[in-house]
């Protein structure tokens, strides 16, 4: 009897460690949709095929050449441009890339020689933050947060596909959080 009665005390400290993990790391969290203008944004990218999960080696490894080119790499940038629900994971299409400060945008025609050069112009946007705690933010807040844009973007009416792709579809990452954003399609 001593033994069921351990165990059963060792489950439920395990169920409320994982849980208070879950609730640090923002799986709980009140997710608040905005409406906001994004953009301009200048960035240096890769395309990648594949699962979306995937793509984080494609950041780093521009991260890494652009530090090495003494290229500011504060903000990144992925657009994400197929509905995982319905595209094969093996040929989810995505741009993985780092978001150019104004301080180097005269050097966008040295860049252009090694990466691919892009601009998203302002739109209006639906947008959700989410906080980075560690590595395990950057899976479950696309867990979270799709989700919620879907549903908001639902019951507004906007459109969440336009001939067979997402609308602009993107998450922007800061140091402290990562934004969620969709283009407003009505």
């Amino acid at each position: 009897m001593k033994v069921l009665k351990l165990m059963g005390i060792v489950i439920v400290v395990i169920l409320v460690i994982f849980m208070t993990f879950l609730f640090y790391m923002g799986y709980f969290n009140t997710l608040k949709v905005n409406e906001k203008e994004m953009g301009p944004y200048t960035y240096v990218y890769e395309r990648f095929v594949g699962p979306y999960m995937d793509s984080g080696a494609v950041f780093m490894r521009i991260e890494k050449e652009l530090k090495a080119m003494d290229v500011s790499t504060e903000k990144a940038i992925g657009f994400y441009y197929d509905n995982p629900a319905k595209v094969a994971k093996e040929k989810l299409r995505s741009d993985c890339g780092i978001v150019l400060e104004e301080k180097d945008m005269p050097r966008v025609p040295e860049l252009k020689k090694k990466f691919k050069v892009a601009a998203f112009q302002k739109k209006d946007c639906m947008v959700i933050e989410f906080p980075v705690k560690n590595m395990l933010s950057y899976m479950i807040g696309p867990i979270k947060c799709y989700d919620a844009l879907f549903k908001y973007a639902k019951e507004k009416n906007y459109k969440i596909e336009t001939n067979g792709s997402m609308v602009t579809t993107f998450e922007y990452y800061l140091k402290d959080k990562i934004l969620f954003v969709m283009e407003i399609v009505k």
